[in-house]
């Protein structure tokens, strides 16, 4: 029987259920309950606490909705694949000492590898390669494997809000295939607008094919309709790249319209979405989507591994057949082999608690970074906490260069990012400053050193 003895407190203001919870959660995240340990029954653990089953039960539910335990139909609830979890830290003083470089520090967009969820991971992979081989080296279909596909339908309508069939979704090698797929497909010859500051590799491949470009000024709310739409928009309305904003529902709805009454294309890149630290998400532009001009891209690398390099495309019904017969092949890059065990790993529910955990770790590391970053003086520039995304964008003040700054942190090991080369029109200076690949505790110390650094103007 598990002890909780001496850890609840009627006279606490704090609800049973929760003190209940926190206990279990310090026990599972400590270690001290090891994975695969099989949870008393709710009737068991309410008698031994002496307080109402139904406390219990409530308990339980919140301990699985978070990612510690799961429940398996007909045989308890058992403690998840949970690594241990450090308790908050406490507020850092004031200029803390900066700690020694590690490779890479505070690189933006990076999920941290130690949470990459191996065991599970390898699970999944050799029970597929028991029971159906030929799923990891062979494929039929050109649009990626059918498990995966449905999957990821169910995935979409229940973290994301759009109603999709396995029919229209197409798995790419990455969602940069994706987009440039997309973009490829739909412009035509035609226009084509971007977010200003916006994804490199999407500007450059645009420019790269000779297309007329409509630069979108984007702020820290996304961008504004334009007068005139070109044929094909690409937005990030969840999480705007790099800027860090949330384009507001009623401005999501306009540039609907707005493609509509153009005969035009939305291309949404939602990269990152699933790490939104406060409030309720935003739904996804595809799920506004009532006239079938949104395509929605979404990916892999950011939630669960660069090495799977898998993506995916949601196109809107009346595109599929036009996909298919242009692609009558799968995706070259799309590794076949990661693709059933990934259906399998989502099926099973491990995915979903596997994003709740990298969740939690990152909005307690994103506000390590930001505190942190809230220290320096207004003399060297601004940021907005914007409480979502795997990165800062802090804006450098006049003077301030920050292509020669990020030089001279990468000499220190530092993988801070320039912010002035995703701006075409040269209007925007500053700093990409991960945080997910760091501890909070290590955070201030680090970005100390960065500081130290700006101030020296690089």
């Amino acid at each position: 029987m598990i002890d909780l003895s001496g850890l609840l407190s009627k006279a606490s203001a704090e609800p049973i259920y929760l003190q209940i919870v926190s206990a279990l959660r310090r026990q599972i995240s400590s270690g001290s309950l090891a994975i695969g340990t099989r949870l008393p029954s709710s009737r068991a653990l309410a008698q031994d606490l002496g307080v109402a089953r139904s406390t219990v039960v409530t308990a339980y539910e919140q301990l699985v909705a978070e990612g510690f335990a799961e429940a398996r139909r007909g045989a308890g609830i058992f403690v998840c694949d949970v690594a241990p979890i450090r308790p908050p830290e406490a507020p850092p003083r004031p200029q803390p000492a900066a700690v020694p470089p590690a490779p890479g520090m505070l690189q933006p967009g990076a999920p941290d590898p130690a949470v990459f969820p191996a065991r599970s991971w390898a699970r999944c992979v050799s029970r597929v390669a028991r029971m159906d081989p030929l799923s990891l080296s062979h494929q039929e279909d050109s649009f990626g494997d059918p498990e995966l596909r449905r999957e990821i339908a169910a995935y979409a309508a229940r973290w994301r809000g759009i109603e999709c069939s396995a029919d229209q979704v197409l798995v790419t090698s990455g969602a940069r295939e994706a987009l440039e797929l997309a973009m490829d497909f739909l412009v035509e010859g035609e226009d084509i607008a971007l977010e200003a500051p916006g994804f490199t590799p999407t500007q450059r491949f645009a420019v790269a094919r000779g297309w007329p470009v409509r630069w979108l000024r984007a702020g820290e709310r996304g961008a504004e309709v334009p007068r005139q739409m070109a044929k094909v928009t690409l937005l990030t309305p969840s999480h705007q790249f790099p800027l860090g904003g949330t384009l507001p529902v009623p401005q999501r709805q306009a540039f609907l319209q707005a493609a509509k009454e153009r005969g035009g294309w939305i291309i949404e890149d939602d990269f990152d979405s699933e790490f939104r630290y406060a409030g309720q998400p935003v739904p996804a532009m595809a799920a506004l989507d009532r006239e079938g001009r949104c395509i929605y891209v979404g990916t892999f690398s950011k939630t669960f591994s660069h090495a799977l390099r898998l993506g995916y495309a949601i196109l809107p019904p009346a595109l599929v057949p036009r996909f298919r017969a242009r692609f009558f092949q799968p995706s070259a890059g799309a590794a076949i082999t990661a693709q059933r065990p990934l259906a399998e790993f989502m099926a099973s529910g491990q995915y979903d608690r596997h994003i709740r955990r990298a969740r939690r770790l990152y909005a307690e590391r994103y506000a390590a970074a930001a505190d942190a970053l809230a220290q320096w003086p207004e003399a060297l520039g601004t940021f907005r906490r914007h409480n979502a995304g795997m990165q800062i964008a802090f804006h450098l003040a006049g003077g301030l260069a920050d292509v020669r700054i990020c030089r001279r942190a990468a000499s220190a090991g530092y993988g801070v990012r320039p912010l002035s080369p995703h701006d075409p029109e040269g209007r925007s200076g500053g700093l990409l400053t991960g945080f997910c690949q760091s501890s909070a505790a290590d955070l201030p110390g680090q970005i100390a050193g960065l500081r130290r650094i700006v101030e020296n103007g690089g």
